[in-house]
């Protein structure tokens, strides 16, 4: 299987871009060393998306994970903290398109912080960089776009006029009204106080009533509904604060000077001693409360949006005391602006503030309380809204987004924290993050269901996603997170770009949920991914759609979930009748056809084929046929081999289709592994096809077809033979003859009797002849039993017409046909019963094996020495096992498997000649089968092993020496 080269040059440009980023960091970005890189980076970059071309580049980031078109990149812990970084400053994934220039990719680059710098501004400073870019885009994670019909009302309208959904222009008049907005916050508020209207000594103060009084030195127990009061207090010297709690909940409030060193009654000014905080914060300021006799006055009615501003600044100020910044001066700063307060604005301010102190009376405010009291506001108006159904979920975002604008200040007045972290290479997470989730925590758990089972889904961000369904799944409740995981992946069908571009995004992210949850969604999700595919025009959308479908494609591959994987391929095929170029990127970013090796080893495993994995197969032809035929030609096992002959005959006609037009017309390399499992699937196409092609065929790549046939099986392998032994390799024709007879097919009498006889193809020797009397004989035809006695008693004027190991061959061929006339004749037939010793071997029919030895193999007692004589460079061997068909040697030199050597084997005071084709080695050694030889030396040869021959020299191994791992006998080419 091919690279990708568009994947190889993305993972290319991905390291190259970390590298650059690298290099502005150490030498900023005029330096030379980084111009080069740049230059690199782009070069890198054209080549993964040409000029011209209609595909892009999608860079995503999930976490610590960067994904490159959906496919996930093994990177290093740079690359991790790149994604971190993206992730963190709340980016979905950058886009690179085909017309992007070096101008904007040096904006892009440049846009990184070189030196310390928060995530979140990174998303501004690329903004801000690539605006106007057409050849790269930004894709961030937030939900709805800014309203324009909306600019010029003021902010709380804004916010308040986008949770109205489509009612925006019919309210927009009323809600820049800032007293009805107040009015509106207040109600909502006060709902969630938890205050309970009591009766204090002094009692309750409701807003804009009459004054009302309380007893010196008493406390009220608590309570007090919405509404603004304000009484005057003679001095005292008791304190109290009532129970009720609520920032937007308020009673009557005691105002008096200061009594004492460090404490006071009241707030009438805010007492510090030594740079401290007076003890008196707050004090006297509970709902209900009361501090020495006075009298109410009425209430101040609603706050305006410029006091709900100010009352943030104060925070902010509040926030420099907070952190340590600033000391006195930061305190005196605080009074002054509590002083320019409207009255009803401190009483608000006074309230949250009091409610912080009897959280932590003795200690510093916590920074994360403070930036929950100004996010409050919008959190608990927002949530109002979405309880009553009054506000889309799409819309819940926006608000909370504008709100943190307006509170961007004081948490970067409370960011020492965050900045240490960043210093130390830590990435925080972002606020808008943080603000979603502190919303999505307050929504009750009813509202969360309702919202992950409706149309709106998808503008749920995917961690809080996983998180709910996580918490079901861990619940026991699978149906209920199951038809969660179903909505929302439907909402890739949704008509509104927003929702398919968040819904790919999510998909990709939750890829492990759904196929934890149910590996059966993995195909409903790809089903929805795939037929979006087909018809989506946008192409950033189909990019990310892209990017999903080949990662729920993996998760399924990893999953081993065939079904899901079945569909994926089956969509795959419906694109690529639409759009073939994207149905290839598809194909070679899903992975499935990588693993097919291990698909195929697991199918082979298996007692049952897992469900649907045949079908997975089927789809894939040409990588199962070319992993299936090379497991065939390895298998040494008949059971092994029909084992994989049966899976490749369950795949269909389009397999064997393959099959076939590989043996027609293919490569060489490749017609070659696939002509044995063709021959057992449909040996009548190897019939028509192979001989043809046979002499272009290298001899190496004639002889490993010619044992593949053989190792087959095939009902009809015997008569593939008989059409390939006039079209092969004279060296290869003693193979065909020998395999042949191995067959023990009766078809084969024929052209057997006739070569016996000496009617021999173009090229070949006697040696062909002996050859075809052991075939005849290993057959046992009766019919060839007069053909083999003629060839023995022929006689001439002077001895035998015959040669003396021809005659041999007959005659022990003649004694499994006809035993009783071999022993009347032996007497008189001129033939030792030496010479009979090294009979050809009968072929078991039940063997286990797909291989069988022919001849009787001899382990020397004294190594045989032999020399190849016909090699530019000298080669000797050491012989230590033989037999009348090869042996096995030491050599004084690697030579490749399938080379042609003339042997000269020094036996004694003799030497012996004979042609041979080198096998594969075995560990140190190599094997050699002999292919021509002359027969007087042959019977010289004989003598020499039947010399050798005791009980203990003939070795049991139930394979030949010579065909050892013929597999790789191909590779000689």
């Amino acid at each position: 299987m091919k690279t990708d080269p568009k994947k190889a040059a993305g993972r290319a440009f991905v390291r190259s871009l970390n590298i650059l980023l690298k290099f502005a960091r150490l030498y900023g970005y005029a330096h030379a060393r980084t111009i080069e890189q740049l230059q690199t980076a782009l070069q890198e970059l054209r080549t993964a998306i040409p000029m011209g071309t209609d595909s892009g580049l999608l860079l995503g980031a999930t976490n610590s994970q960067l994904l490159l078109d959906g496919v996930p990149l093994e990177g290093s812990p740079a690359e991790k903290q790149f994604a971190q970084l993206l992730s963190a400053a709340g980016l979905a994934s950058v886009q690179f398109f085909a017309s992007v220039t070096e101008d904007e990719i040096g904006r892009f680059v440049r846009a990184f912080p070189t030196g310390k710098a928060k995530p979140a501004e990174l998303a501004l400073q690329l903004k801000a960089a690539l605006a106007g870019a057409q050849g790269i885009h930004i894709n961030e994670i937030y939900f709805v776009a800014t309203d324009a019909r909306l600019k010029d009302a003021s902010m709380a309208a804004q916010i308040a006029a986008a949770s109205l959904g489509g009612d925006q222009e019919e309210f927009r008049q009323w809600l820049n009204d800032p007293q009805k907005l107040l009015e509106l916050i207040a109600a909502a508020q006060g709902s969630k106080s938890g205050g309970v209207s009591g009766p204090g000594p002094g009692g309750p103060v409701p807003a804009g009533e009459a004054p009302g009084a309380g007893d010196s030195g008493a406390a009220g127990p608590g309570g007090g509904g919405p509404g603004y009061g304000g009484g005057a207090a003679d001095g005292g010297t008791s304190t109290g604060i009532g129970p009720g709690t609520g920032f937007w909940t308020a009673g009557g409030s005691g105002v008096g000077p200061v009594s004492g060193p460090a404490s006071g009654a009241g707030v009438g000014s805010f007492g510090v001693i030594g740079g401290g905080l007076g003890a008196g914060l707050g004090a006297g300021l509970g709902a209900g409360l009361g501090a020495g006799k006075g009298s109410g006055t009425g209430g101040h009615g609603e706050p305006s949006e410029d006091e709900i501003f100010a009352i943030l600044s104060a925070l902010t100020s509040f926030g420099h005391v907070g952190t340590g910044q600033g000391g006195v001066a930061a305190a005196g700063v605080f009074q002054e602006q509590m002083s320019q307060l409207p009255g009803h604005a401190q009483d608000m301010l006074k309230q949250a503030l009091a409610s912080l102190a009897a959280q932590a009376p003795n200690a510093k405010p916590d920074e994360s309380v403070i930036v929950q009291l100004a996010e409050h506001l919008a959190i608990r108006f927002a949530l109002e809204r979405f309880e009553r159904g009054e506000v889309k979920v799409n819309a819940v975002r926006q608000m909370l987004d504008r709100m943190n604008q307006e509170i961007e200040n004081l948490r970067k007045i409370l960011g020492a924290h965050e900045d240490k972290m960043s210093e130390a290479g830590m990435l925080v997470q972002s606020h808008r993050e943080i603000l979603d989730r502190q919303f999505w925590a307050a929504v009750p758990e009813s509202g969360k269901r309702a919202v992950l089972l409706s149309g709106e889904a998808w503008c749920i961000p995917p961690r809080n996603v996983q998180s709910y369904v996580g918490g079901l799944i861990e619940q026991g409740n699978i149906a209920e997170a199951i038809s969660i995981l179903q909505n929302y992946a439907a909402c890739a069908d949704s008509e509104e770009a927003e929702a398919r571009k968040k819904t790919a995004v999510g998909l990709s992210e939750m890829a492990e949920l759904y196929a934890k949850a149910d590996p059966r969604l993995l195909s409903e999700a790809l089903r929805h991914l795939g037929l979006q595919l087909s018809v989506e025009q946008d192409s950033e959308l189909q990019g990310l759609v892209s990017a999903a479908f080949v990662r729920l494609s993996q998760e399924a591959a990893t999953s081993r979930y065939f079904p899901a994987m079945e569909q994926a391929l089956d969509l795959v095929a419906g694109v690529e009748s639409q759009r073939p170029g994207i149905a290839r990127s598809l194909r070679s970013k899903m992975g499935i056809e990588e693993r097919v090796p291990e698909f195929v080893e697991e199918a082979l495993k298996a007692r049952q084929v897992a469900a649907g994995l045949t079908n997975v197969l089927k789809l894939l032809p040409q990588t199962t046929m070319e992993q299936l035929s090379a497991r065939f030609n390895r298998c040494s096992l008949r059971e092994d081999s029909e084992h994989v002959a049966n899976l490749a005959g369950d795949l269909g006609e389009e397999a064997v289709q393959y099959l076939r037009s590989t043996v027609r017309s293919g490569p060489v390399a490749e017609a070659v592994e696939m002509a044995g499992l063709l021959s057992r699937l449909d040996p009548e196409s190897v019939m028509v096809y192979l001989p043809g092609r046979m002499k272009e065929f290298p001899r190496t790549s004639q002889d490993r077809i010619v044992r593949q046939i053989s190792a087959s099986g095939a009902a009809r392998r015997c008569h593939i033979l008989l059409e390939l032994i006039d079209h092969v390799d004279p060296l290869v024709t003693p193979l065909v003859i020998d395999e042949i007879g191995v067959t023990l097919d009766r078809e084969a009498l024929g052209k057997l009797l006739t070569l016996a006889d000496g009617d021999l193809p173009p090229g070949g020797g006697p040696y062909l002849r002996v050859k075809a009397i052991e075939a005849l004989g290993r057959i046992q035809a009766p019919e060839s039993a007069s053909t083999l006695k003629r060839l023995l008693e022929a006689k001439k004027v002077f001895g035998w017409a015959q040669p003396q190991e021809l005659r041999i061959a007959a005659l022990q061929a003649l004694e499994k046909l006809d035993p009783e006339w071999v022993r009347d004749y032996l007497p008189k037939s001129g033939i030792d019963k030496e010479d009979l010793a090294l009979a050809p071997l009968e072929i078991p029919v039940t063997s286990k094996f797909v291989r069988q030895r022919r001849h009787t193999r001899v382990r020397l007692r004294k190594s045989v020495r032999a020399v190849c004589t016909n090699l530019k460079e000298s080669c000797s061997m050491e012989i230590k096992t033989a037999s009348l068909t090869g042996g096995v040697a030491t050599l004084s030199r690697h030579l490749t498997p399938g080379t042609q050597v003339q042997l000269r084997l020094q036996i004694g005071m003799r030497n012996l000649q004979t042609t041979a084709l080198m096998r594969d080695s075995r560990a140190q050694d190599m094997a050699f089968e002999i292919v021509d030889m002359n027969l007087d030396e042959r019977s010289k040869y004989r003598r020499m092993l039947a010399g050798n021959l005791s009980p203990n020299s003939i070795s049991q191994d139930p394979v030949d020496a010579e065909l050892i791992a013929p597999a790789r006998v191909a590779n000689s080419r």
